[in-house]
Formats: C-alpha cells, sequence, structure tokens
C-alpha cells in the first residue's frame, strides 16, 4: 500500500483539494481509534456528502489492517461497516484499472501506473474486509440494535457486488419510509410502516406532509419465491443475523400493488433502483 511518508499523498484529491492531512489521521486513529480523528477522517476526508475521492482508495488499506490487527470487535465492526460504505459509494469494477474518482478529479498530477497500484491494493484490502463477514455476521447475531444490522447487511451487500441493495439499505436505513416509482407514469409512491405492525402500506403523497393521505395495500410475496438473486441473497442474511424489522418488511419490499397515481400494477422491488 501507499506509504504513509509518500509525497503521492500531496498529489491525491480530495473534497477540499489535495489530501495531504490524510496520513496524519490515518496514524492518529491508528494508536487512538474511537477519536474526533477518526470523525474528520472519515466524513471530511474519505466520504464527504457521500462520495469518495481518490484519497478514500490509498486510504482503505490501513483501515482494513487496523481491522485485521486488532482485538476489538467495535473497532472490526465500525471498519467493516465504514469500508461498505465506500465500496457501495464506488461505480467501478474490481476489473477496472482506473476508478472514475480518479478520472474525475486527478487529472494529470499522477502517472497512470502509481493509480493502478493504489487501486490494486485497494481491491485487496476489500477482499482482505469481505473474507471477515462470518465473524462479522457472528458479532451480528450477538448485537440487538437492528439499525446497526442494516448497516451490516449494507456492507455485505456491496462486498458481495449489490451495490444497488447496499445504497437502497443505506438511503433507508431507519426503516421508517421506504419510496418506490412507478414505471409507467414514474411518480413516486411511499411506503411506510403500520404504527402498530410492520406493515407496510403505500401512499400517494408523502405522509410526513399529508398526514391524512390514504394509504393501500400491498400484496405480500416471500422474498425466496421471486426471480431476483440479490433480494433472495439478502434476505438471507437478514435471517442469519435475526434482523427482525427487514424480515417484515422484505414481503412487501418484494410484493406488487396498484399504483396510486395510474392503477398500474407494480413490482415494488424494482421500483426501488429508479
Amino acid at each position: 500500500m501507499l506509504d504513509i511518508a509518500s509525497p503521492v499523498w500531496g498529489k491525491l484529491q480530495g473534497p477540499y483539494g489535495l489530501s495531504d492531512r490524510v496520513p496524519a489521521l490515518i496514524q492518529h486513529i491508528q494508536d487512538d481509534y474511537f477519536s474526533e480523528e477518526k470523525e474528520e477522517l472519515y466524513w471530511e476526508l474519505l466520504y464527504h456528502q457521500n462520495t469518495i475521492y481518490p484519497c478514500t482508495y490509498a486510504a482503505v488499506p490501513y483501515l482494513v489492517e487496523i481491522a485485521l490487527k486488532t482485538e476489538s470487535p467495535d473497532i472490526l465492526l465500525d471498519i467493516f461497516i465504514t469500508c461498505g460504505m465506500f465500496e457501495a459509494s464506488s461505480e467501478n469494477s474490481p476489473h477496472m484499472d482506473v476508478p472514475s474518482e480518479f478520472l474525475r478529479d486527478q487529472a494529470p498530477l499522477l502517472d497512470q501506473e502509481t493509480i493502478r497500484e493504489i487501486y490494486r491494493e485497494y481491491r485487496r484490502a476489500i477482499l482482505s474486509m469481505t473474507e471477515q463477514t462470518e465473524s462479522i455476521l457472528h458479532l451480528a447475531r450477538m448485537e440487538e440494535h437492528d439499525a446497526d444490522k442494516r448497516y451490516i447487511l449494507a456492507a455485505d451487500a456491496a462486498f458481495r457486488g449489490d451495490k444497488d441493495i447496499a445504497n437502497m439499505l443505506l438511503t433507508f436505513s431507519e426503516g421508517d419510509e421506504y419510496v418506490t416509482v412507478c414505471p409507467t407514469c414514474d411518480q413516486s409512491i411511499y411506503l411506510w410502516p403500520d404504527e402498530e405492525e410492520e406493515i407496510l402500506f403505500a401512499y400517494e403523497d408523502d405522509p410526513v406532509f399529508h398526514g391524512t393521505a390514504k394509504r393501500f395495500s400491498i400484496i405480500a410475496k416471500k422474498p425466496d419465491m421471486t426471480n431476483d438473486s440479490g433480494l433472495q441473497r439478502l434476505s438471507q442474511r437478514a435471517l442469519e443475523i435475526g434482523d427482525k424489522k427487514l424480515l417484515a418488511h422484505l414481503p412487501y419490499l418484494a410484493g406488487e400493488l396498484n399504483c396510486c397515481s395510474c392503477g398500474t400494477p407494480i413490482q415494488v422491488w424494482t421500483g426501488l433502483f429508479p
């Protein structure tokens, strides 16, 4: 991986220009992981406004190294989720030579071979993190917080290559609302759980702004009876870690309804990825 003292760090783009501050922050969290410096590194420099940058690719191998060396389950879990969020935001395949973020940001500051090596090291790190999945799922089974489980499922999906599913889970991370889109009239349909039960209903208007909006029923369908392998894998993983809320919602996300606007029969799941 890129040497922590390499001058290349001073040529890597981040959200505020060049990323020469990143190595110092990496060194800090190696000694004191849960610190303000970690928050700055992750959410200001590596993943600013849900976007990753060239410096993100160079930093990830160091994060994974921390995860693989730590004896703290909390650190391992946090890095697994964080790297999953990074990977979900990457639009690049494992077989690409030059990630699109370098084409977007880097211009002529770095030679092509340096960029390729940074990306190769990133892919190796992501593979190493993926190999920790079973350990992470075991940790998740011990936890009671469904919100954390949804982030774990998002990271798992991203590492498997199901990035649309990963981003859907991250977008609707609380599970208190989903939005699907009718392919016929292109109208958004808002899916909300019943106040007392985890049954999803459809609304033509967002209930946040239209509290008395009429609700429509969704015909639930077992995820394993669909032809969508990504949905089936998600359902299996949710069952493995006991994400009760998502398990309750999935039959409705896999279900069917008549569009609230035009009445066309639609599949809820496909409309979650417009």
